[in-house]
């Protein structure tokens, strides 16, 4: 456990009108496979505290270094920081004390390193790449508000980058991730995936063929799940909304007057929810103390509600949804956690029998995106020819431009399955990344130009 007399101390010495703290220690192992040989193998631990205060502005204060000379130091710095800044509040918020833990653990480096040596073993002839990462995260969280919360959080993630050469070069990666333990090794199938990676990159070079030029697309959860990340998550965190990461991360189409008006078709609905066990950005309570919750951001196309904290949940007149989340040593800033499309009516095979002409793209292999996340673009990389209702063949890297607007009001049907993806979002400056989950449902758009 953290030391709450610690944290304890910091409140108390605090003479701010706000303060906060955080304890963290972070234990993690790194493995590295390139092509069959081991690269990296890393061990870290990480053990610290920040600490926010708002003394008319914001002072923000970390160190390595965690003992009672060190956060009476912080404090006095972090106050004297928030005297020079300009003015903020926060909105009022309900206090919690709490604590919770997600069970999980990781075997010792021996059979970690079997089992990467077993994903390698399927690829033995191929260009290939596998990265590993496990780590627990614990956090104590207290505030001047009356908020005291602690958490242990382990995570798992896995990635494999795959190269086929046979006349034309080919690439796949894929990522697995969870909030837990060890046990979600076999849930993932690795061994499965990689297998069908290699037969589908093999089969794209000889038999891919150039898509139609235009017609329906069908778009699995693993693009949909990007685009409702990029196109709907990041615009409508609410500090990006309010011009604050106009310099560091881009700009958003969203705006106040947005909210409450219709910009898709009424079978988009999109949310971010912190909630869903064991999911890779998962929490309970966020880095401000606020319980989370599953935010609808679009509700049948109807923007519904943005992401805030406490600072821009005051400036737009309304509560946070518990959406600040720091990275080690850096302060709380707006973030996602697991944002998707929500479900809808339809199975797979009813998208498609609806198709006369078009493609079913199921993964990318590129993608952008501009600033203010209007205008992007998707190169598929396993990616399906539809003819009359029915898959007629492998399409060589079909891709769709189109703008968030136009894509929102293309969709004519959602599919009715979840299916969740990894991911580490960056935002901030210095930048912060962050576990989180994307995806969503197969999506269906009418009459798109395929390139």
């Amino acid at each position: 456990m953290l030391d709450e007399d610690l944290a304890e101390y910091a409140l108390k010495i605090s003479k701010a009108e706000y303060a906060e703290i955080r304890i963290g220690r972070h234990i993690g192992n790194e493995l590295l496979f390139v092509n069959g040989l081991l690269k990296e193998a890393g061990f870290y631990e990480n053990y610290g505290f920040s600490i926010r205060v708002i003394s008319k502005g914001i002072g923000f204060y970390f160190s390595n270094v965690v003992n009672k000379e060190k956060i009476r130091e912080g404090i006095e710095k972090a106050e004297k920081m928030a005297k020079l800044q300009k003015e903020v509040k926060l909105s009022d918020e309900k206090s919690y004390i709490d604590k919770y833990e997600v069970k999980g653990d990781f075997p010792d480096i021996d059979e970690k390193l079997a089992y990467i040596k077993s994903l390698d073993e399927l690829l033995k002839d191929k260009q290939r790449t596998f990265s590993y990462e496990d780590k627990i995260s614990e956090k104590l969280y207290m505030n001047s508000d009356g908020s005291r919360i602690y958490s242990k959080i382990p995570r798992i993630y896995l990635y494999y980058l795959l190269t086929v050469s046979d006349g034309k070069v080919e690439q796949t990666h894929r990522e697995f991730g969870n909030a837990g333990g060890w046990n979600f090794i076999k849930k993932w199938e690795v061994e499965k995936h990689i297998q069908h990676d290699l037969q589908f990159l093999k089969n794209l070079i000889e038999k891919g063929e150039k898509a139609p030029i235009e017609g329906d697309v069908i778009l699995s959860p693993y693009i949909t799940g990007l685009i409702a990340h990029e196109s709907c998550g990041h615009p409508f965190e609410a500090d990006r909304i309010l011009g604050r990461e106009a310099a560091q991360a881009g700009k958003s189409y969203a705006s106040l007057e947005l909210m409450g008006k219709k910009i898709a078709n009424k079978c988009i609905s999109i949310a971010d929810d912190p909630t869903i066990p064991n999911s890779y950005g998962f929490y309970k309570y966020d880095d401000e103390g606020i319980k989370a919750r599953k935010r609808i951001l679009i509700k049948e196309g109807i923007v519904n509600e943005f992401l805030h904290n406490r600072q821009t949940a005051y400036e737009m007149n309304c509560k946070s949804n518990a959406s600040a989340r720091a990275t080690y040593g850096k302060e709380p800033i707006v973030r996602m956690a697991n944002t998707f499309f929500m479900p809808g009516d339809y199975s797979f095979e009813e998208l498609v029998e609806d198709v006369k002409q078009g493609v079913y793209m199921k993964t990318f292999m590129e993608w952008n995106i501009d600033d203010k996340r209007i205008n992007q673009k998707y190169v598929g990389q396993e990616a399906y020819i539809i003819k009359n209702g029915e898959i007629a063949g492998i399409a060589y890297h079909p891709a769709i431009e189109i703008s968030t607007f136009d894509l929102f009001k293309k969709v004519d049907a959602a599919g009715k399955n979840l299916e969740f993806y990894p991911a580490t979002c960056g935002k901030g400056d210095p930048m912060q990344g962050i576990e989180v989950t994307t995806g969503g449902v197969d999506l269906r758009l009418r009459e798109v130009k395929i390139k």
